[in-house]
């Protein structure tokens, strides 16, 4: 992939006064960005309902009822730019639109056309303005027959645009954030006749993994013994629909010629990650040539446990995935009248550098402009600039001016933490709530006497530990690419009493090979070193004795990670505090990040403070090969003495430094 020419961000012309249009794209192109990325709504399109001619309704495209529905004009003034476009046509958009950008009487429609739940009752679909209507089931025939009608009105848009025949169009959506509308937890989908029906999806699912025909489970019990695999098989059905229906899209979207383009899909956030919205399963449904996004959002200031989620994230798509990137990454916020909710160009910038530090390739910036329920954007709806489009500016200059190779450099890491998928479907069959982010389910049902969500929990700690013993920590992800456990001398096993065959296999091979494996609580197999849990805190508080025990296991075993950071001092600040006057924080753990990346001769490095004041901290390296750090913003340098520099950030903030060799 060439990530230049991925880097964007989300301009709506139906949602601007036309007028305006061009100097927004002029404002776009100037920043260096080169990926217009646009949702073609369904509903917005829809100028009436269905009728025998019009199964899907009927469209207006050219203006002629709304002089913003010109999608003609608009593709044409991106053409005449330069530029290429992300062409975004659902049939589900989200978007912070009344029913996701979906024709009202599509979600108002059949309910036998919807995704029921275990009580067979028809499930909230995306009301944002108006609490109605329901979400279609995704391989319902009634549905995809309708979305082939409104997939022939927009590629016959679409094909004459394309970059192949000369336009701006080198990618397309194949639909958004597909998780029945976030109703993609145990009990909430999909129960639709046209899935558990006998002779239905689930039935021929069942038949193709030749597992016993079963009823769909409708309940999580307490305790799940033996019959684990009836729980699982669920879980994966819902995977397998979800793959099967980008599948369908994409193949509609072929037999109208669409095929000179990047197919592309994206996840929103899920807790516990890859259930059932499994990475791999989305990216082979996407194509060959085809890549699969994350939606990024943070609040107005990222938090110490939001950067985490973030680079935890990011690393598993790096084990996961042929490219990763973010499709809609947080530039603004959900509001216009902003009150004390402010974006900050700071913040913008800092969560870039942390997301880029990880290993993201491209962002694709939502929103571009301010719009109806978005705010604090780069530029205004009428084309104002604000102070962060000069981080989209200096982004885009920082990668592909001042790196080199900028798509060859990969993030070295020092410890693998293994990303079981079962100990995660554990946690995924209690989850009420995967797409809630911030809250990580741990109850019933229990396996063995150890609760749901305990192995996911020590899966996202063991990231923090590692990271606060100044090393970088990687996944491997040991169902996609066992593999990549053998790069790595020492693993960390989040304990649980389920494990993938696949996880036990490479284990064992990891460590007959000479690896050190440490697994952090219960496992049904002995497997390497044994120890109870260490991560179950939260974040900026994990116990200090489990830090101290990680980084005993890392000076022994990893005596010379690719760059180790540490406080030059314990970092502390005065500040208030609820009950009133003021307080002294001390933190004692390491709150400060190093990731160096390394391709052909090029060796840059992040340096991520975390803590709310500045800091000074020592980074080391383990060779004498580095002369000194040059920062790529301001050009400063700072020498490298000993193998170590010591290098002052500000709060929350990233510097980036090209290392020049001795």
């Amino acid at each position: 992939m060439n990530s230049r020419e991925i880097f964007g961000a989300e301009i709506q012309y139906f949602r601007l006064d036309p007028r305006y249009w061009e100097s927004i794209l002029e404002r776009f192109k100037a920043t260096g960005l080169r990926c217009v990325t646009t949702y073609v709504q369904w509903g917005t399109h829809a100028i009436a309902g269905p009728d025998k001619k019009n199964p899907a309704g009927r469209f207006d495209f050219t203006g002629k009822t709304n002089p913003r529905l010109n999608l003609h004009r608009f593709l044409e003034l991106v053409e005449k730019h330069g530029l290429n476009l992300n062409f975004r046509c659902g049939p589900f958009c989200c978007n912070e639109m009344p029913y996701g950008g979906q024709p009202h009487w599509l979600i108002m429609g059949d309910p036998n056309m919807m995704v029921w739940d275990w009580q067979n009752r028809t499930t909230q679909g995306y009301w944002i303005g108006r609490k109605e209507g329901s979400q279609p089931s995704y391989l319902h025939p009634d549905y995809l027959a309708l979305v082939r009608h409104w997939f022939a009105a927009t590629d016959a848009i679409a094909l004459p645009h394309l970059k192949s025949n000369g336009g701006c169009i080198t990618m397309l959506n194949l639909d958004n954030e597909i998780s029945y509308i976030v109703k993609d937890s145990f009990l909430d989908s999909d129960y639709n006749p046209v899935n558990v029906r006998p002779g239905g999806y689930w039935e021929q699912f069942l038949h193709a993994r030749k597992s016993k025909l079963r009823p769909a489970p409708r309940a999580v019990p307490d305790e799940i013994g033996a019959d684990l695999p009836e729980y699982v098989d669920w879980l994966e059905f819902k995977t397998w629909c979800m793959s099967e229906y980008i599948r369908r899209l994409r193949a509609m979207h072929e037999e109208n010629g669409i095929r000179d383009v990047t197919f592309m899909t994206n996840f929103n956030p899920h807790r516990p990650e890859g259930v059932p919205t499994r990475m791999p399963e989305f990216e082979a449904a996407v194509g060959p040539k085809g890549i699969v996004g994350y939606d990024f959002y943070r609040g107005v200031f990222m938090s110490y446990s939001g950067y985490h989620s973030m680079a935890r994230v990011l690393k598993l798509m790096n084990a996961s995935l042929r490219y990763t990137w973010s499709a809609e990454f947080m530039s603004g916020t959900w509001k216009l009248n902003l009150g004390d909710t402010r974006v900050s160009d700071d913040h913008m910038r800092f969560m870039a550098r942390c997301a880029l530090a990880h290993g993201c390739k491209a962002i694709a910036w939502f929103m571009f402009h301010d719009r109806d329920c978005w705010g604090d954007t780069p530029v205004s709806s009428h084309g104002h600039v604000r102070p962060s489009l000069e981080v989209l500016r200096e982004t885009q200059d920082l990668l592909f001016n001042k790196i080199k190779n900028w798509d060859a450099l990969v993030p070295q890491t020092d410890v693998a933490i293994i990303y079981d998928l079962a100990s995660h479907q554990h946690t995924g069959i209690g989850d009420p709530a995967p797409c809630a982010d911030n809250d990580l389910h741990i109850g019933k049902p229990k396996i063995a006497g150890i609760e749901a969500g305990k192995a996911s929990a020590e899966y996202e700690g063991l990231f923090r530990l590692v990271e606060q013993c100044g090393v970088q920590p990687g996944v491997v992800d040991t169902v996609a690419a066992p593999q990549r456990l053998q790069d790595y001398r020492l693993a960390f096993l989040p304990g649980s009493p389920v494990l993938s065959p696949a996880t036990i296999k490479a284990c064992q091979v990891f460590v007959k090979r000479g690896g050190i494996l440490v697994v952090s609580g219960p496992s049904p197999v002995k497997l390497g070193i044994q120890c109870d849990y260490l991560a179950q805190e939260k974040p900026e508080e994990e116990h200090l004795e489990s830090i101290a025990y990680v980084a005993k296991l890392i000076r022994r075993f990893v005596p010379k990670p690719h760059v180790h950071i540490r406080p030059e001092t314990e970092v502390c600040w005065l500040d208030w505090k609820e009950s009133g006057g003021s307080h002294e924080y001390r933190q004692p753990r390491n709150l400060g990040s190093a990731i160096l990346h390394r391709a052909n001769g090029e060796v840059i490095l992040f340096v991520l403070n975390h803590y709310p004041t500045a800091a000074r901290f020592v980074v080391v390296f383990p060779h004498d090969d580095f002369q000194e750090l040059v920062n790529l913003t301001t050009g400063e340098t700072i020498p490298v003495r000993r193998r170590q520099a010591i290098v002052d950030v500000d709060r929350k903030s990233a510097d980036i430094f090209r290392l020049k060799t001795t």
